[in-house]
């Protein structure tokens, strides 16, 4: 299994806009899966429970969702994904939650300020380059053992799992891309063809 460079949220990022008097608290985040998000915003509902609004939007996995949270169509979810697609992260998800300050703003203020304070806090959150990676399947005879710990100690980056059977070991290799044409020619020089691997 091959998984591309992506880019996501460095960290969580808030950000906090103020118009006449309402209150717009943003959060832009990594979500890798649509639980992360569920159990975020489970808890900014506990922690924010008298705000008025919990708006959000993701994009994860190339599809997207958004939700006004009882404003007007359109002016709040919608805004905030587009935030989101304009800064071509993967796995990224915002939640705003909005403190009613006695004045409405009308649609225009309103798609403003959920959009501003998603700008805000995306800025704040910052940017990772995640490098591409494969996953392969190993397969380690008992006499070729040894090896394991040498391919651990020459790919620091490389994150090995897998148990031990009546054949040897047997688990998976998850590096990253450029390395696998090393890892490739090590394996062709010393394994001599008693170590299998497959991507997976």
């Amino acid at each position: 299994m091959t998984r591309p460079a992506s880019t996501i949220p460095a960290q969580e990022g808030f950000g906090e806009y103020l118009d006449r008097g309402s209150r717009f608290l943003a959060w832009v985040f990594h979500a890798p899966d649509l639980a992360a998000f569920d159990a975020r915003l489970a808890n900014l509902h506990v922690e924010h429970a008298k705000a008025r609004h919990h708006c959000w939007a993701w994009t994860i996995a190339g599809a997207y969702r958004f939700n006004d949270d009882g404003e007007p169509g359109g002016t709040a979810g919608r805004p905030m994904l587009q935030v989101l697609e304009g800064s071509e992260l993967q796995d990224v998800a915002a939640i705003c939650v909005r403190y009613f300050g006695g004045v409405k703003l009308g649609t225009g203020g309103l798609a403003r300020a959920y959009s501003g304070a998603t700008a805000i806090a995306l800025e704040d959150a910052g940017i990772e380059v995640l490098e591409a990676r494969t996953t392969l399947q190993l397969e380690l005879p008992f006499s070729m053992l040894g090896l394991r710990t040498e391919i651990e100690a020459l790919f620091p980056d490389a994150v090995m799992a897998g148990n031990f059977t009546d054949r040897g070991f047997l688990g998976t290799l998850d590096l990253p891309l450029e390395q696998l044409e090393h890892l490739q020619s090590i394996l062709a020089e010393k394994a001599k063809g008693l170590v299998i691997t497959k991507q997976i």
